[in-house]
C-alpha cells in the first residue's frame, strides 16, 4: 500500500527529460496515433469491412442507423487514441494509465452496448459473441497492464515494500536453485510441466477435437498415411463429400487432404500407435528442452529461464502445443536447425553442417514457407562462409539433404497433382492464397502483429525495443550474429505473409508466425537482459534490474491468473458448440448412421465437418444436405443405416438432429 500511494501521489518535480525518455514518449505516441488512423480508416471503409463477414450483413440493411452508430463509435475512438497520442508526448503515464482505463470501460461495456445497439431482431450471431467475449478480455487485461504499468515509476521511486521483498527472496532462491540444477535436469522439469499443460489443455479443454479444417486434414492424410496409401478412393456422389482442406479427386476418383505431407507423415506415427493427441506435446516438450540449451549457450544460464518462461508461460505455446496444427513441429525443426547453427558458428564439424540441412529440409517438407523465410539469412551466411573459406564439404553436407527434401516433395506432387511444382494448394483452389500488396494485406499483417502481443506475455514484446535501441545494424551484426541473423528472418518472415497473407480461422493466436516463436522468445529474452545497460544509465541499472522484474513477473501474474483461464473458458465454450453435431450423434446412441448437415455445427460450416471413415462406409457417414432429391439418393446407397439431418440456429445456440422423411426417430 504505501507503494501505491507513493505511486497516485507522488508529482515528480520538474526536470529536463531526458533523450531516452523522450524517444520512449515519440514511439508510444507513434503507435497510439496509428491506431486512431486505422480506426479512421476502418469507419471510411466500414461498408466495405462489414460486407465480408456474412454475420453484420443485418448492418447494411440499416445504413442510416446501427451502421451510421457504428461509424460514429470507431471515429470516435480515433479521436481518443488521437487525444491519448498528445498526452503521450507530454507524459507516457498519463497516456498508459488513460488507455488502461479506456481499455477497462470497453472491457464492460463492450457486451451490453452491443446488444443493446447492434444486435439483430434475433439477438446476437455467435460468432459475434465470440468477437465481443475477446474484445472484453483484451481490455481487461491490457487495462490491468497499463495501470500497473503507468503506477511502475512511483513503484520504484517508493522502495521496495514487505510483499515485494518476501517474492523477490523468492524468486531469487528458485532461480539459484533452478541454476544449480544440472542442465539436462533443470529442462527436464520444465519440460515434463509443458507436457502436462499441453495435454491437461488438449484433452481437457479441446477435447482432443481438431477445431480446424487444416487440424482435421493433417489428421485424416496421417490416417490414410498409417493404412500405407497415399489417398483412399473417392466416394460415390462426391459433391455430398466435399470438404475443406481437402483435394476430390474426381477425375481419378482419389481423396486426400491438400497439405504438404511432412506433418501427416510424422502424425502417422502417433495414429500407429494409438495416441495421435500425444505428438504435438510430446513434440513441444522436446522444444523446450533444445530453447533452454539454446538460450544457455546463447545467453547464458541466468538468461535461460526468462527465455523459457517468454515462450512457455504463454497461451500462444500452451495452446499451439495442444493442437493438431503442423507448426508445433516445424518450430522445433527449427530449434534443431538454430541448434545446429550456433555449433558451427563456434566449431567446423560437418555434422552440423548435415545437421543444418537435414533439419532446414525436414521443414520443408512440413511448411515450405516458413522453412525458407525463416532459415534464408542464416543460409546466405554460412555458403558465403563456407565458400568464402573454401569448406566445399560442409556446403554438400548442408545442401544435399535438402536437395534430397526438395526432390521428395516434388515425387509426392508429381504422384498427387500431375507435377513436381504443383502443390495440393493450387489443386484445392488456385486462389486459396494469391500474392497481393493492397490495403488488405497490411490491414491483416497489422492485426496479426497485434494479436501477437495479446497472446504473448504482456509487454513483453518491449523486449525488441531494448534489444536494438542504441544499436547499428552492422554493429549488431558483428557482435551478437545469431541475433541478427534471428532478427532478420523474423522479418522476412513477417513480410512474406504481409505479400502472401492467409487470414485464418478457428486458431490460436496468430498461428502463421509460431514457427518462428522460438527465435522470438530467444531475442525477448535478450533484449530484456540488456534493458538495465540500455536505459539504466549512471548508477540505475539497479533501478532498471528492479522494474524488469517487477514488469515481467506482473506479465507473468496477469498471463496466469487472468488470461489463461479466460481463454480456457472461451475454447472450451468454442469447442463444445464447434462439435455439436457429434455430441448429438454420440447422445443419439446410433452407432450406423447417414448424418446430412443442413447447416455447420457452432462457428464450422458444414464442409469443416465433413469427418469420415476413410472407406465413407462404416460407423457414422456424414455428408452435405444438397437439397431434398441429392439427400435422397444418398440415402439410397446406405440402407443399412437411419439418415439424419442435423441444424444448428446460431442465434440461440441450439441444434436439431431429426429423421429424414419417412425414417425412424434416432
Amino acid at each position: 500500500m504505501k507503494a501505491l500511494s507513493a505511486a497516485v501521489s507522488r508529482v515528480p518535480a520538474r526536470r529536463v527529460r531526458s533523450p531516452r525518455a523522450t524517444e520512449g514518449r515519440y514511439l508510444l505516441a507513434g503507435c497510439l496515433a496509428l491506431v486512431g488512423l486505422a480506426c479512421v480508416w476502418l469507419a471510411l471503409r466500414l461498408e466495405d469491412a462489414v460486407s465480408r463477414f456474412d454475420t453484420l450483413a443485418y448492418l447494411l440493411s440499416d445504413p442510416a442507423g446501427k451502421l451510421a452508430l457504428l461509424r460514429e463509435s470507431l471515429l470516435i475512438g480515433g479521436a481518443l487514441f488521437a487525444l491519448l497520442a498528445g498526452l503521450a508526448l507530454m507524459s507516457w503515464r498519463l497516456a498508459s494509465g488513460g488507455l488502461g482505463v479506456f481499455l477497462l470501460a470497453l472491457a464492460g461495456l463492450a457486451g451490453p452496448l452491443a446488444r443493446q445497439c447492434f444486435a439483430a431482431e434475433r439477438g446476437l450471431e455467435e460468432s459475434l459473441i465470440y468477437r465481443l467475449r475477446g474484445l472484453s478480455d483484451v481490455g481487461l487485461v491490457g487495462g490491468c497492464f497499463l495501470l500497473f504499468f503507468s503506477l511502475l515509476p512511483g513503484i520504484l521511486a517508493a522502495g521496495p515494500g514487505r510483499v515485494e521483498r518476501m517474492a523477490s527472496r523468492l524468486v531469487r532462491r528458485s532461480k539459484s536453485r533452478f541454476t544449480e540444477m544440472l542442465p539436462a535436469a533443470r529442462r527436464a522439469l520444465l519440460a515434463a510441466a509443458a507436457l502436462v499443460a499441453a495435454l491437461l489443455v488438449g484433452r481437457g479443454v479441446l477435447k482432443d477435437f481438431p477445431n480446424s479444417s487444416d487440424e482435421n486434414s493433417y489428421l485424416t492424410q496421417a490416417r490414410i498415411f498409417a493404412s500405407g496409401r497415399l489417398w483412399v478412393p473417392a466416394p460415390p456422389h462426391p459433391e455430398s463429400f466435399r470438404a475443406r482442406s481437402f483435394v476430390m479427386d474426381t477425375q481419378n476418383g482419389r481423396y486426400f487432404a491438400k497439405a504438404f505431407p511432412g506433418w501427416p507423415v510424422f502424425l502417422s506415427l502417433g495414429v500407429a500407435a494409438g495416441f495421435p493427441w500425444l505428438v504435438n506435446p510430446l513434440l513441444s516438450a522436446v522444444t523446450f528442452i533444445l530453447l533452454g540449451g539454446v538460450a544457455a549457450r546463447m545467453l547464458g544460464p541466468e538468461t535461460e529461464l526468462s527465455a523459457l518462461l517468454l515462450f512457455g508461460a504463454t497461451p500462444f505455446f500452451l495452446f499451439n502445443a495442444a493442437s493438431y496444427f503442423n507448426h508445433p513441429l516445424t518450430l522445433l525443426l527449427l530449434m534443431v536447425f538454430l541448434a545446429a547453427v550456433l555449433q558451427i558458428h563456434t566449431a567446423k564439424g560437418v555434422g552440423w553442417a548435415a545437421l543444418a540441412g537435414a533439419s532446414a529440409g525436414a521443414a520443408f517438407t512440413v511448411r515450405p514457407a516458413s522453412a525458407l523465410l525463416l532459415t534464408a539469412p542464416f543460409l546466405a551466411w554460412l555458403i558465403l562462409r563456407w565458400v568464402r573459406e573454401r569448406r566445399w564439404t560442409s556446403l554438400l553436407a548442408a545442401l544435399l539433404p535438402m536437395a534430397a527434401c526438395a526432390a521428395l516433395i516434388g515425387i509426392y506432387n508429381g504422384i498427387l497433382f500431375g507435377a513436381p511444382w504443383r502443390t495440393g494448394y493450387q489443386a484445392y483452389d488456385p486462389a486459396d492464397i494469391r500474392p497481393g500488396f493492397g490495403p488488405d494485406n497490411f490491414f491483416i499483417t497489422g492485426w496479426w502483429l497485434v494479436k501477437v502481443a495479446l497472446w504473448t506475455l504482456p509487454g513483453s514484446l518491449a523486449g525488441l525495443w531494448f534489444l536494438t535501441r542504441g544499436r547499428g545494424v552492422r554493429e549488431w551484426f558483428r557482435r551478437e550474429p545469431m541475433e541478427a541473423l534471428m532478427a532478420g528472418a523474423l522479418l522476412l518472415h513477417v513480410v512474406g505473409h504481409l505479400v502472401f497473407q492467409n487470414k485464418g480461422s478457428n486458431e490460436y493466436g496468430p498461428r502463421y508466425y509460431y514457427d518462428g516463436f522460438g527465435f522470438l522468445a530467444l531475442l525477448l529474452a535478450a533484449g530484456w537482459k540488456r534493458l538495465p545497460e540500455t536505459l539504466g544509465g549512471a548508477g540505475g541499472q539497479s533501478k532498471m534490474r528492479r522494474g524488469r522484474e517487477l514488469v515481467l513477473s506482473g506479465a507473468l501474474a496477469l498471463t496466469l491468473l487472468l488470461t489463461v483461464p479466460l481463454l480456457l473458458f472461451h475454447y472450451s465454450d468454442k469447442v463444445a458448440h464447434n462439435r455439436d453435431v457429434f455430441t448429438r450423434v454420440e447422445e443419439s446412441g446410433l452407432s450406423s448412421a447417414l448424418v446430412l448437415l443442413r447447416t455447420g455445427s457452432g462457428r464450422m460450416p458444414p464442409g469443416d465437418l465433413l469427418r469420415n471413415p476413410l472407406d465413407f462406409r462404416s460407423g457414422v457417414v456424414y455428408a452435405r444436405d444438397l437439397g431434398q432429391e441429392a439427400s435422397r439418393q444418398l440415402a439410397a446407397l446406405y440402407p443399412d443405416r437411419p439418415a439424419l439431418s442435423y441444424t444448428y440456429d446460431p442465434y440461440r445456440r441450439v441444434s436439431r438432429l431429426e429423421p429424414l422423411k419417412g425414417e425412424g426417430t434416432p
